[in-house]
């Protein structure tokens, strides 16, 4: 009888690491860590995560939630980046950047005084 050793279904967090980055097609190939399967990701639940992806560097490692496209052979769609709140702006000023800005500012507003 036929038996898998991972969670086809896609129900369980997976920890996985980067072996390819994300291409111009936004596919990327990850490794599973606890069975060492190759898993070729190629759907994502939000542009967020895409996103998110495609910024990882290979070997890193991330937790996710997939479940597998059946019809696509080795394809699998990310449903969640576990731990992660895609509701952040990334692009949102830091507080460093802010008071950097802030600085800036009053150095511009100094020198049209002098």
């Amino acid at each position: 009888m036929w038996s898998h050793t991972t969670n086809p279904s896609g129900a369980g967090t997976t920890t996985a690491r980067i072996e390819w980055p994300m291409n111009d097609h936004g596919a990327m190939t990850v490794r599973v860590e606890a069975s060492s399967e190759v898993r070729q990701l190629v759907e994502y639940e939000s542009d967020a995560v895409r996103r998110t992806l495609a910024r990882l560097p290979t070997g890193a490692t991330v937790p996710l939630k997939m479940e597998s496209l059946g019809s696509r052979g080795n394809a699998w769609r990310v449903t969640e980046l576990v731990g992660v709140d895609h509701t952040r702006r990334t692009d949102a000023p830091r507080r460093d950047d802010a008071r950097r800005a802030d600085e800036e500012r009053g150095e511009r507003e100094r020198r049209v005084e002098v």
